[in-house]
């Protein structure tokens, strides 16, 4: 029968809903997310901002993509047609297979933007990848492989089949999710979160397929309940930026001095091949080029009202690290951030101004949660 595998309707089946807080939940979010963490029994994997779309190859081989929701006459969403970009890698598939992912745009997440593509007649959903960006597909976990029924074992067995198997089916449009445990997945978060991204998806290693919603604790969405941020100051100061560049522009970079004197070369692009061929030139990167500042550090009052320095931001405008002095005491906010062991803070990034604001009021208080 089509979209059944090992005796479950995988199109007309619920999809699993992942615990995360509830609003009137009392306790510590953070203290209690890095506890689960931390606890070594789950596992966990950044989450994909897009749509959530099961992908199944029946038993007989046919080919679905089906939604979460359901039309208005309840009945499952279905549109494969809409992304035949991913049709040869569904076909390839063995038979009695089942696997769900996030539907995505790279470099352009959110769910409103894969249902201006899904939501219209397929004609214009198709002529609209092929003028943008194709959709792309983040897959997180496995229910069924080869016609054989993986719901009831463990998650960290489920997922072996993302990390063995599914690379064997290589395909530009598909990526699967890479899970992380203990402070390797506490870093990742506190990355993804930084970057802006949604967030992270953790999940108890023996866990099974639930249907409909999972238990409280079996798993945790997490998306934003550790994105803290505090307000905060430039001190005036700045860290000297690191002198070669190792992008992946280097044929094209325009930045580039004497190797021997770190004499400056005027602004070009037509050095890589004076380089390749042994002349003493090496690319450099933009604010070692231009004398600026590589990172700028920042402050909080301490507890006797004293300018007291937490770190270091790269990711902020050139003109801020050109002109870095002329910024001190300025207050901003910034988030998405923990305490190092030195007291210092990781993974910090520029939120916003705080003109609204004088540098004595940003308290060293803040930091007592992170």
């Amino acid at each position: 029968m089509k979209g059944y595998v090992a005796g479950i309707d995988w199109i007309n089946t619920e999809a699993m809903k992942y615990w995360s807080f509830p609003s009137s939940y009392k306790g510590n979010k953070i203290a209690d997310t890095r506890n689960m963490i931390f606890s070594g029994d789950y596992i966990g994997a950044i989450k994909v901002d897009g749509y959530y779309e099961r992908l199944i190859k029946d038993e007989d081989g046919n080919c679905f993509m089906v939604a979460r929701s359901k039309n208005v006459s309840g009945e499952a969403v279905e549109k494969l047609a809409w992304v035949p970009h991913i049709i040869p890698f569904m076909e390839s598939l063995p038979n009695g297979t089942v696997l769900l992912s996030e539907c995505y745009l790279p470099g352009d997440e959110g769910s409103k933007k894969i249902t201006s593509l899904l939501g219209c007649l397929k004609d214009k959903c198709i002529s609209r990848q092929a003028a943008g960006q194709k959709l792309h597909f983040y897959v997180f976990d496995v229910m069924a492989w080869g016609n054989e029924d993986l719901t009831k074992r463990p998650f960290d067995n489920r997922i072996l089949y993302i990390q063995d198997n599914l690379p064997m089916f290589a395909n530009e449009f598909i990526e699967g999710a890479r899970y992380y445990e203990g402070e390797e997945r506490w870093n990742k978060l506190q990355a993804a979160l930084a970057d802006g991204r949604e967030g992270m998806v953790i999940m108890q290693k023996k866990a099974p397929v639930y249907f409909k919603r999972t238990p409280a604790r079996v798993s945790l969405k997490i998306k934003k309940e550790l994105k803290e941020t505090i307000d905060c100051f430039f001190t005036g100061r700045a860290a000297a930026p690191k002198r070669d560049y190792n992008g992946k522009e280097i044929e094209t970079w325009p930045y580039w001095v004497v190797q021997d004197t770190s004499e400056c070369l005027p602004i070009g692009n037509h050095y890589y091949e004076a380089f390749m061929e042994g002349k003493p030139y090496i690319p450099v990167t933009k604010p070692f080029y231009f004398h600026w500042a590589g990172s700028v550090e920042i402050g909080v009052v301490d507890e006797y009202g004293n300018p007291m320095p937490i770190g270091y931001l790269s990711g902020v405008t050139d003109d801020i690290k050109e002109h870095y002095k002329e910024y001190r005491k300025r207050v901003i906010e910034i988030g998405a951030m923990e305490l190092n062991d030195t007291g210092g803070l990781r993974h910090a990034k520029m939120l916003g101004w705080r003109d609204d604001k004088s540098w004595e009021e940003c308290s060293i208080s803040q930091l007592k949660d992170l």
